[in-house]
């Protein structure tokens, strides 16, 4: 009896847990953005074709290669120093979210993550120089795995041998929202199944016509907060080349499907969004 009552003491105390971590992600705020310009700038980054769950730990892993970049080229002793480098380092770490978690499965959505400098200025050179000079690396480690499919590397090792590029973003207007951000797994399902959803919802709702949805991010560990932007003009730029959601669906189109199925079976309450109308996809009224 005794033990029984311990092992219901101990579910009870991790249940609680749970229930506040999920109350901490965010999951139970309402989204109510605001007008607010994103600045546009520098964008030195990479694309990865994952679960942008895996977003959280790549950006950490930009992080680390920026701040390597130029603590090569001025080391310093001081520990204030260093903290004010990292503070600003992941203050200009984004990410640019292409794609609908609830349309496109897992292993197909892509997204940017990438170092924001502002234009025109030598801070190209002090920070996004260095990661360009990986990619001679990258690229060898790269060709050691050309014949291994994306899909089967883990996050970690698609990152290593995903050389770094580079784009002018532009200034545009925007909605934005700030949110929690615990650095964990929860704020990775928040932001797929909660606020890249509804961001796109509200792009479409606002923004001009025939403009193309994307949700960029900047999270601060350190404050505990992520501020979203969803661009109501010009997102096609965002793309940086890359087709657009609806061609990128058609391009995969069973493997995407073999996805959803392959979820149900380990989690059958598991349900695909409704497919894209072919007047959704040309932007017409339906």
């Amino acid at each position: 009896m005794a033990r029984r009552q311990q092992y219901l003491v101990i579910c009870s105390i991790m249940f609680s847990i749970f229930l506040y971590s999920l109350y901490i992600s965010g999951i139970l705020l309402t989204i109510e953005p605001v007008e607010r310009s994103f600045s546009g700038g520098s964008f030195c980054y990479k694309f990865i074709s994952r679960d942008y769950v895996a977003s959280i730990g790549l950006g950490k892993r930009i992080r680390t290669d920026v701040y390597d970049g130029i603590s090569a080229a001025a080391v310093t002793t001081n520990d204030e120093d260093k903290k004010e480098k990292r503070r600003l380092i992941e203050d200009r770490v984004y990410s640019i979210f292409f794609d609908n978690p609830e349309v496109i499965g897992g292993s197909f959505t892509r997204f940017l993550s990438g170092f924001l400098v502002a234009p025109d200025s030598s801070e190209k050179t002090k920070y996004c120089d260095p990661l360009f000079a990986r990619n001679s690396r990258i690229e060898k480690e790269a060709l050691l795995h050309k014949n291994e499919l994306n899909a089967d590397k883990a996050a970690s090792d698609l990152f290593q041998q995903t050389v770094y590029e580079h784009v002018n973003l532009p200034n545009v207007n925007s909605l934005a929202i700030t949110f929690p951000f615990t650095g964990g797994f929860l704020s990775g399902l928040v932001l797929s199944y909660k606020i890249i959803p509804q961001m796109r919802i509200l792009a479409e709702e606002r923004g001009e016509s025939g403009n193309v949805a994307v949700v960029i991010s900047q999270c601060s560990e350190r404050e505990g907060t992520c501020t979203h932007y969803v661009p109501l003009s010009q997102g096609k730029d965002f793309l940086v080349g890359n087709p657009t959601m609806e061609e990128h669906l058609e391009s995969i189109g069973d493997a995407n499907n073999e996805i959803w199925e392959a979820l149900k079976k380990i989690y059958p309450f598991t349900k695909k969004a409704p497919e894209i109308e072919e007047g959704e996809k040309s932007g017409e009224e339906l």
